[in-house]
């Protein structure tokens, strides 16, 4: 394996930082790349890597890597045009992608993937990696299920602007939910519930796709915390707000440090609860650390498997490593629980 050979695109922003981090604690030596050449020199006068200032929108090449790492969002911006680069140059492409839509875009990619001999992963971050993990989980505990739940808690200690434009594209495009084993538009919070003392609603979380691809489970909702007051709000008018954040975003200058919160020891968790047509329900937690360095480990570590494992096609980070991806990384267990 050629700790060298990848690319690493978006590397000076908040994900991208964390995720050059642990690749540089790892011994990877990538190449830096992203459309702010002033800030790129920075990043490579700091850690001594070369760097690529690469503007999407131009018919400028991909250099020679095997392949490309994608931590630039807002992803429905950069995931397409990047995505054709690495076809073109036959270089896998991996993304930290929260994006559903921008995710089943990807994902559409397989048959020329597979032509091309080169692997397409989206997702490989924090929610799905995660989300999809607890997923087959249940799905392995309860095999004939029929109905998914999914409750993300995800703990973070900082900000992101790219993220925050990926959240509001994504509020815009409005919600999903997975039903009669295909995905379809539904209202933003178009469902509550609770799990413990905390109130969830249903959100267009990527998860929700990669656990219909690796479960087959024919009803699914994935969600996050958000009181009932606020999930009304969301169900009625969802989408105006994800519009009226996405012309905040684009006012924002960008290069703005990203805002941390105190807390060392944050917890992300997932819960998962799944039932079939009989009654039986059977439930599940997934704990791991905080979000956005628990999204660059995910991140490094997938990059190392696509370059010591070549898979093609394609795939989520569970249908490329398997189900016990995410449980493999530092920090991270699942437990069952009593329904």
């Amino acid at each position: 394996m050629n700790h060298s050979d990848w690319m690493l695109y978006g590397a000076y922003g908040t994900t991208g930082r964390l995720i050059l981090e642990e690749a540089l604690r790892r011994g990877h030596r990538p190449l830096i790349a992203g459309r702010d050449a002033s800030r790129l020199a920075a990043l490579a006068s700091e850690t001594g890597l070369q760097a690529l200032a690469l503007e999407l929108a131009s018919a400028q090449p991909l250099p020679g890597v095997s392949a490309v790492l994608n931590a630039a969002g807002p992803y429905h911006l950069t995931g397409r045009p990047l995505r054709r680069r690495c076809l073109d140059a036959g270089a896998s492409y991996l993304d930290v992608n929260g994006e559903i839509q921008d995710l089943v875009a990807a994902l559409d990619c397989d048959a020329e993937a597979r032509k091309r001999g080169i692997a397409i992963i989206p997702g490989a971050g924090f929610g799905v990696v995660y989300g999809e993990a607890v997923a087959a989980h249940v799905a392995r505990r309860l095999s004939d299920a029929s109905w998914l739940t999914l409750s993300v808690a995800d703990a973070n200690a900082m900000s992101s602007s790219g993220a925050a434009r990926s959240t509001a594209a994504v509020l815009a495009g409005g919600g999903y939910a997975v039903e009669g084993g295909a995905l379809r538009e539904r209202p933003i919070a178009f469902r509550t519930w609770r799990v413990g003392d905390r109130g969830f609603a249903a959100a267009p979380r990527p998860e929700l796709v990669a656990a219909l691809r690796l479960t087959g489970i024919p009803e699914i909702v994935a969600g996050v915390p958000l009181p009932l007051p606020a999930a009304l709000v969301m169900r009625f008018a969802g989408k105006l707000v994800g519009r009226m954040l996405l012309r905040t975003s684009a006012r924002q200058r960008p290069g703005k440090a990203p805002r941390k919160v105190a807390g060392t020891d944050l917890r992300s968790r997932i819960w998962a609860e799944a039932g079939n047509n009989s009654g039986k329900r059977v439930a599940s937690l997934l704990e791991t650390g905080e979000g956005y360095r628990m999204a660059a480990n995910a991140a490094v570590h997938a990059m190392e498997r696509v370059l010591a494992q070549r898979p093609t096609g394609a795939l989520t980070p569970a249908q490329a490593f398997g189900a016990e991806f995410a449980v493999s990384l530092p920090g991270t267990t699942i437990v069952d629980l009593q329904v």
